[in-house]
């Protein structure tokens, strides 16, 4: 077993196929331009973008883009639509969960009492009939959704994000708000707090109710790069398990026939109640941060801006990384060891943000 935390400098590259972004923060983006004219945003050339990407864009069928979450061909109707970033109940009485099979990425960090909450984000909803159980707010989670320009999905929240959901004008839709009953319904199989769920259609009821708008902001520009093939790390650490520091002693096990790292946690498989699907992903990307408790209930709080080190888990090999972000309204870009923006092999991502004082282990 091998513990890995690293440091190395960074300088920050941007790479994309649009102007950098007017409405990150995670403010409400007043968006002029309909989904369709922003798709010929999309499919416009710029001088960015690597020889690679542009002879792999010919590859699309018609009506498709690269996803800005997973990097594989999407429909331009689902592509172009915000993600909703929905927090998930992550204790073993709320478990299993529902739909988080069908998200396209999920963060885990800590919240109080060693406890850890998902994020979980979903850019097609059509087809995802139950999601949860739904809990609320913590505001470093608010990052997470901001970095992705995502709708913000909570029932309930603590004080610290209540503050920033106010002061900072968040887009929210959230329980707890007058109009709760429109977008989650408590289910009758289990107790609350932990029987908050919500559809796909009741999460478009809750943009009409909102007015919030699923269109990114026609200068729209993703905070993640992504390869267009899969390509293995020439070098790194092997990781074939992947040892997560929380509580729930979370863990990825590698799986060489499909290429994907399988998800457990509470000694079990981590499953999907609707599908009995296990969660899993092609990416792990580690974020090592500053981390210390701020109130007698030990609400958390995470230090997010800055610079720190991290790991990138693909295709059974670890790397270290950087990681940048240099204040609430930027976004947290990733980097190898040679100070390039690090580019995602397609695929789902977990993020798992960790506290600098600890340490995942790889076998």
């Amino acid at each position: 077993m091998k513990k890995m935390k690293y440091g190395i400098a960074v300088t920050c590259l941007t790479v994309g196929m649009m102007l950098a972004i007017t409405a990150c923060g995670g403010k409400k983006a007043e968006s002029t331009e309909t989904a369709a004219q922003t798709a010929v945003v999309v499919e416009t050339q710029t001088e960015t973008e690597t020889e690679t990407a542009q002879e792999s864009e010919l590859t699309l069928a018609d009506g498709q883009m690269f996803s800005y979450l997973t990097g594989e061909p999407v429909d331009k109707k689902i592509g172009l639509q915000r993600p909703y970033a929905i927090m998930i109940n992550n204790i073993k009485e709320g478990l299993p969960q529902s739909g988080v099979s069908q998200a396209e990425m999920i963060y885990e960090a800590q919240v109080e009492g060693g406890i850890t909450r998902l994020m979980a984000l979903f850019q097609d909803v059509d087809h995802v009939e139950k999601i949860g159980s739904i809990r609320s707010a913590r505001h470093y989670y608010i990052d997470f959704a901001n970095d992705n320009d995502a709708i913000y999905v909570h029932y309930g929240q603590s004080k610290y994000a209540l503050s920033r959901i106010e002061d900072e004008n968040i887009t929210t839709i959230r329980g707890l708000s007058g109009y709760e009953s429109q977008v989650f319904y408590r289910s009758t199989d289990r107790k609350a707090p932990h029987n908050v769920y919500t559809t796909g259609e009741m999460l478009r009821a809750g943009l009409e109710v909102t007015g919030l708008s699923r269109d990114y902001p026609k200068d729209f520009q993703s905070h993640l790069q992504f390869n267009r093939d899969d390509i293995a790390l020439k070098e790194g650490t092997n990781a074939e398990k992947v040892n997560i520091p929380f509580d729930s002693k979370p863990y990825f096990t590698y799986n060489t026939e499909d290429g994907l790292y399988y998800r457990y946690q509470y000694g079990e498989a981590h499953i999907d109640r609707e599908n009995d699907k296990q969660l899993a992903f092609k990416n792990i990307i580690v974020q090592y941060v500053g981390e210390k408790s701020i109130s007698k209930q030990d609400h958390q709080d995470l230090t997010l801006n800055g610079s720190g080190n991290g790991l990138y888990i693909t295709d059974g090999k670890a790397e270290e990384i950087t990681w940048k972000r240099s204040d609430d309204a930027d976004k947290t870009h990733f980097y190898d060891a040679s100070g390039n923006q690090l580019s995602l092999n397609p695929g789902k991502t977990f993020f798992e943000v960790v506290s600098d004082s600890k340490t995942v282990t790889l076998e």
